[in-house]
């Protein structure tokens, strides 16, 4: 399943997978993302359809006026980066589409835009916010980042999602994250968390998964280290850098561009 991405990220889309590509190509494996927890498709769970447009933007950006001139007074407002974050994601969303028959993906430049505002915004706030972060926002984040195929984004907000609501499904997601990036190290001690707080019945099914997914890992690391020698010695360092296409290729993170 390939993105289509417009402008100038169309290229980078058609050549390679990225991170919410992979997790199509795994299926998610049984694993919710962010707090949900349980199985169904990403698209279902965002409500991205065909293009539809959502009778709600508008409300989102008012939200988002609201937000930032509230920002434009004191730029460490935590609630007020919140709120920019989350809306910022809602009007992205909405930029998402796929196509129900061939089920290719379509991000559109002002998507990206949306997102990297988001990603911002929530880059701000947990600097200067001086208790637990957000979790529901995190979760939102988490898809934020994958949209925007940074896979360390999408880590470092599954991480917040995992600890403030630690169980098999939210932390097997993290486990995914970590394997899909080419950290397998990291995804084995995750793995160990994830099947430690599923209940008896679960474990077996749980460790399943995440063997297969572990798998997945290997061959995104295989990938990197070939990229790494035809670059002539390139970091590619785990959960850092852009994933590795599985088929070869590096997808890079698309940076957010104005309409």
């Amino acid at each position: 399943m390939l993105f289509d991405l417009r402008g100038k990220r169309k290229r980078v889309g058609q050549a390679s997978y990225g991170l919410l590509a992979l997790l199509f190509v795994v299926g998610f494996l049984g694993f919710g993302i962010g707090v949900g927890g349980g199985p169904g498709g990403i698209f279902d769970a965002l409500g991205i359809g065909n293009g539809s447009s959502n009778p709600r933007t508008s409300q989102f950006q008012d939200n988002v006026d609201a937000a930032q001139a509230k920002l434009a007074k004191n730029p460490n407002d935590t609630k007020a980066l919140l709120k920019l974050a989350e809306n910022e994601y809602l009007i992205g969303k909405t930029g998402v589409t796929q196509d129900q028959s061939t089920g290719q993906i379509s991000i559109s430049n002002d998507a990206h835009t949306d997102f990297g505002q988001a990603a911002d915004a929530w880059s701000k706030y947990l600097k200067v916010n001086k208790g637990k972060p957000d979790t529901s926002v995190a979760a939102e984040m988490v898809y934020v980042y994958a949209f925007l195929n940074d896979a360390a984004g999408a880590i470092e907000a599954q991480r917040i999602v995992a600890e403030n609501e630690p169980n098999s499904n939210t932390y097997g997601t993290l486990a995914q994250f970590q394997y899909l990036s080419g950290d397998i190290a990291a995804g084995d001690e995750t793995s160990k968390k994830a099947v430690s707080l599923a209940s008896g019945a679960q474990k077996k099914a749980i460790q399943k998964q995440l063997d297969q997914l572990r798998k997945q890992g290997l061959q995104v690391q295989k990938q990197q280290k070939q990229a790494k020698k035809a670059a002539g010695g390139a970091s590619t360092t785990p959960g850092t850098n852009p994933l590795e296409a599985p088929f070869g290729g590096a997808a890079r993170a698309p940076t957010p561009t104005s309409p």
